[in-house]
């Protein structure tokens, strides 16, 4: 594990990068790289995804090396205070940036939410009994092999641990790196299909429902 890394709370300016980090973990298995990364289209679909998890965390930590963020992890607990939402972009002018983009890209971003809700909607219908979330972890090109992930992974258990968890969920898909997860003490209870039909050619994946207990 490398020495001098560092564990700190998620700031706005950290925002940016961990955009990069959606597009190094999921960029070639949703071909997110079709893209031009630089305009507003593409800018807001990553703020909307992003959202998605700031808007119900309520952890989050960012690992840092050499004044570089290499990695961070996302989480939520029931009841507990929703710690990242203040970090949300303009929800207005994200959604004139997607309304107003090519036809293709409405429809792909459209298709791609839609048909990951309905999978993952799917496997949450037995998860109420689950204390919390791991909602999104991940650790740069550069930094992976260097045990950042484990590190993260471990200020996120002491976190769980604080709050009395039982058990939580995880949802992840055939496109990431599901062997931290399989390495780490998780169990995978179910899977389903999720297909796609992007303008530029179908595609499928595997969305899978982990467990960990504590």
């Amino acid at each position: 594990m490398v020495k001098n890394v560092i564990i700190r709370e998620i700031m706005q300016s950290d925002i940016h990068v961990i955009k990069s980090l959606i597009i190094d973990a999921f960029g070639d298995g949703w071909n997110l790289r079709r893209y031009n990364q630089d305009s507003s289209f593409f800018q807001a679909a990553m703020e909307v995804y992003l959202s998605i998890f700031l808007s119900s965390a309520t952890f989050g930590k960012v690992a840092v090396l050499n004044e570089k963020v290499i990695g961070a992890i996302i989480c939520g607990v029931k009841n507990d205070t929703k710690r990242l939402i203040h970090l949300q972009g303009d929800m207005a002018s994200n959604a004139l940036a997607l309304l107003t983009a090519a036809e293709a890209e409405r429809k792909d971003f459209s298709e791609h939410l839609s048909n990951s809700f309905q999978a993952i909607g799917q496997l949450l219908e037995g998860t109420s009994g689950h204390d919390g979330s791991l909602d999104f972890i991940a650790v740069t090109k550069e930094a992976r092999g260097l045990k950042i992930g484990k590190l993260l992974w471990d200020e996120a258990v002491k976190y769980f641990k604080s709050k009395k968890c039982k058990s939580i969920y995880l949802i992840s898909d055939s496109a990431c790196n599901v062997g931290f997860y399989d390495h780490n003490g998780f169990d995978k209870i179910d899977k389903t299909e999720a297909r796609y039909n992007y303008s530029n050619g179908k595609k499928k994946f595997d969305i899978f429902l982990y467990e960990y207990n504590f």
